[in-house]
């Protein structure tokens, strides 16, 4: 996970409360939880992608005790805040279920055969982040007149364009490790219908993606309408934090393309 994807997820609650009229005590529960459950399912992710190697020092820091932890304090945070009956673990249920549900979808698909379309790339981008959405009903629970379905949908914005960001940024060890993404079903095929895809040299793969302009620039075209429309929101809101890292992610966007664009043209 990249670090602009790690900064927004830890600072979510203070990024989507910017102008909510909730007491000090109050927001730091839920952002414990936001952080805990957040915590919770990074542990399990990498247990589940084998990126946790079992060794003899993990009896010292044992990931499935600190999953647990994460868990645990997570929900006793939840019934602190709303209650045992409140509806907020409908939601939590609801989205975590579609969340997991996005992981299985994942190691279904096959490397080199798959292929994805943008549609398809959209839902599960939005479906890998969507424990979010609960943190979302959690506020409107504290705040009954919070803009609880025009927030997701710039939340929808923002995940579409960061899973993008982190597919073109992972390229390279998603190729050597067998990852399957968007980004490398679109350069399979292309390189494919060309007769010119060699499995066995996925550096090459790698190297393609940014070589062809009609593979690389629609991803960053992409990219910036979806933090364009998500900013459009949240100015709508006043919610200037959102805004101001958006406006960092496209400085990173654009020096990014113009590197590409010089390296293409040497």
């Amino acid at each position: 996970m990249s670090q602009i994807n790690q900064l927004f997820f830890r600072e979510v609650v203070d990024f989507l409360t910017e102008n909510v009229k909730i007491n000090r005590l109050k927001k730091d529960q839920l952002d414990l939880v936001a952080k805990t459950y957040y915590n919770y399912i990074i542990h399990l992710d990498k247990l589940i992608d084998q990126e946790i190697i079992i060794e003899k020092n993990l009896l010292d820091s044992n990931p499935l005790v600190n999953l647990t932890n994460h868990y645990e304090l997570c929900i006793k945070t939840l019934i602190k805040l709303f209650g045992e009956d409140s509806s907020i673990f409908e939601s939590k249920a609801k989205y975590s279920k579609i969340y997991f549900d996005a992981l299985i979808k994942e190691k279904l698909w096959d490397f080199d055969s798959t292929i994805l379309s943008k549609e398809e790339f959209e839902q599960i981008a939005v479906e890998k982040h969507i424990p979010v959405f609960f943190i979302v009903d959690g506020i409107n629970l504290l705040q009954s007149d919070y803009p609880s379905e025009d927030i997701k949908l710039m939340l929808s914005y923002i995940f579409k364009g960061i899973q993008m960001y982190d597919d073109i940024t992972d390229i390279g060890d998603d190729l050597r490790e067998k990852q399957f993404t968007y980004i490398i079903s679109n350069t399979i095929q292309f390189l494919k219908n060309d007769n010119d895809y060699h499995p066995d040299n996925q550096l090459y793969t790698h190297k393609a993606f940014f070589a062809l302009e009609e593979l690389s620039n629609p991803q960053f075209e992409f990219m910036e309408e979806q933090f364009s429309a998500a900013k459009e929101i949240a100015l709508k809101y006043d919610l200037v934090k959102i805004a101001n890292w958006i406006d960092a992610i496209d400085i990173q966007l654009k020096d990014w393309k113009n590197q590409i664009d010089e390296i293409r043209n040497a």
